[in-house]
This record gives structure tokens, C-alpha cells and sequence, in this order.
């Protein structure tokens, strides 16, 4: 049951993206067309998990997501289509939304398939990753109005502490072959699900890269860095999985 319910989700997903491919609508739209719908039947497939899993994204988005998004903005490391004004003038709606969805629909399908949607209580631990998202929040909101110069952050300046650092804290300084097989159904799939969701809105001018990149792909004329493949789809899932097991469920 659950192999099937993995394929109708992507089946979904690649469905949506056509019909979206056909409509082009906007970027807010299509996120509620293609990522909205599998996410919330995944959230409801869950039993045990959900409050754990809805605290857990909400508030990675509210504390997290936005100076992120502030930071590589500034580096005009990506831009997006908005049909709502800019937070600071710089922050899309649209990407808060996504960032939401990247995150709980991550963790909604990591409990399911993955977690056996145990329904642990959240780890005290959590209040400690609170800390570290106010105090990084704190900092960069400082220095966008002090200097927006030392907050200007490529994909690689943003992956160093928000990716790389992590994942070395996560999988590598105890390495346990368990953590890592448990984060990689996971990773393939949600890089399935965003590289194809990307495709299309590239295609249909959703989404665009307008800044230097490492390397970087022309895709039906449009620039596809391969920062963002290698960096965000690889890195970006279980990074997620294991800040949320390390700081919310404990690894169990």
C-alpha cells in the first residue's frame, strides 16, 4: 500500500505540472496546484505525527525561511514571479509558502514511510533550535540594515551554514549507516518532485536565476544552475530530516 501511495503522489506531481505547464498561471497558483494537494493528503495519511510535524514547519518557516530568503535575495541568487508585495522589498510570499510546503511535506512523508509515524512527543531539544533560528534571524535583520553588504550570500555562502555544517553535525561526527538510509527514499523522491516542478516553472517564467553560479545549464534557453541540483536536492532533504530528528524526535 504505501510503494503504491509513493507512485500516486509522484504521479500527481508530474500530472499537476502538465496541467500547470498548460494554464501558466501564476507562481503562487501553481504552487497550490502542484505542491498544496500531495502535501496535505500526505499530512492527513499521518495519525500520530501531525502536531509534531505542523509545529515543527511553522515555525521553521516564521523564524528560519525568511532571513534565508533575505540573504540570497540580496545576492539576487534567485528571484521568483510575486503577485504580493516583497517583504523588506525583497522577500517573495510565494517562496514563504514554498519553503512551508518543502518543509512539512518533507517531514509529513518522512513520519509515514520512513518514521513509522511514531508519534514521539517533541523533544525538549527543540527549544534549543528555536534559539539558533532567533539569534541567525537576529543577526542577519541587523545587518541588513547596517551593512546589506555582509549579508549578500551566493548558494555556496548560504549552503556552508545552513546545509553543510549541519549535515557533518548530523551524519558525519557520529556517523550511523541507519541515519543515512532512513534519509534516502526521501532525497531521491524530493529531488524528483522539485527538479521537475523547477522544469516547468522556468518554462513558464515562475521562476528564474538571474545571478553566477559555479556551473550552470541553459535549459530551453533559460539558465538552470547546478548549484542548486547538487547543493539543494542533495543536501537540502536530509539536512532537513536530520535537524528534525536531532532537535524534535531524537534519532529514534
Amino acid at each position: 500500500m504505501k510503494k503504491r501511495r509513493i507512485i500516486y503522489l509522484l504521479v500527481y506531481v508530474v500530472l499537476a505540472c502538465l496541467l500547470v505547464l498548460w494554464l501558466k498561471p501564476y507562481y503562487f497558483y501553481s504552487i497550490l496546484i502542484v505542491l498544496a494537494p500531495p502535501a496535505l493528503i500526505n499530512f492527513f495519511w499521518l495519525k500520530k505525527s501531525r502536531k509534531k510535524v505542523l509545529t515543527f514547519s511553522v515555525l521553521s518557516t516564521l523564524l528560519f525561511a525568511p532571513p534565508i530568503e533575505l540573504a540570497s535575495r540580496l545576492a539576487n541568487v534567485w528571484d521568483v514571479q510575486t503577485i504580493f508585495p516583497r517583504a523588506f522589498g525583497e522577500i517573495p510570499m510565494e517562496n514563504m509558502l514554498f519553503a512551508f510546503i518543502n518543509i512539512f511535506w518533507v517531514l509529513c512523508f518522512y513520519e509515514y514511510f520512513i518514521n513509522r509515524d511514531r508519534g514521539a512527543p517533541i523533544s525538549k531539544k527543540f527549544k534549543y533550535l528555536i534559539g539558533i533560528y532567533v539569534i541567525s534571524a537576529v543577526v542577519i535583520y541587523f545587518f541588513y540594515f547596517y551593512n546589506r553588504d555582509f549579508i549578500a550570500l551566493n548558494y555556496f555562502q548560504v549552503a556552508v551554514p545552513v546545509l553543510i555544517i549541519p549535515a557533518i553535525i548530523f551524519f558525519i561526527t557520529k556517523p550511523d549507516l541507519s541515519k543515512i538510509k532512513k534519509a534516502v527514499l526521501p532525497t531521491a523522491f524530493f529531488a524528483a518532485v522539485f527538479f521537475i516542478y523547477e522544469l516547468v516553472s522556468l518554462q513558464i517564467g515562475s521562476w528564474w536565476w538571474p545571478g553566477e553560479y559555479f556551473l550552470s545549464l541553459t535549459i530551453l534557453g533559460k539558465v538552470f544552475p547546478l548549484d542548486d541540483i547538487i547543493i539543494w536536492y542533495l543536501l537540502s532533504t536530509p539536512v532537513l530530516i536530520g535537524g528534525y530528528e536531532f532537535f524534535a524526535d531524537d534519532w529514534e
